[in-house]
């Protein structure tokens, strides 16, 4: 798994640090790269930051209701995932 910086993540989504500093104290985004990482964010960190950006800025959901939208979207994969575990068992 590839781990990011804030820096890189900045870079890669096309916003400013201020935006990702919003997003870590909203806990959208959270520091889960293993201590010995170069980067800070996995790839599911710079998943859900793609998504508030595009929530936030091209689709004018508040930065509360990005914050909902994203941790439902994983709920739901995550269940999506836990039901075909089951019905291929």
């Amino acid at each position: 798994m590839r781990y990011f910086s804030r820096r890189e993540l900045v870079k890669i989504i096309g916003c400013d640090e201020g935006f990702i500093l919003t997003l870590e104290h909203e806990e959208i985004l959270q520091h889960d790269a293993p201590m010995d990482s170069s980067g800070d964010f996995s790839e599911r960190m710079l998943e859900r930051a793609r998504v508030a950006r595009t929530l936030i800025q091209d689709l004018d959901v508040n930065l509360e209701g990005a914050a909902i939208i994203v941790r439902m979207r994983e709920e739901i994969a995550d269940l999506h995932h836990e039901l075909l575990k089951r019905i291929r068992s």
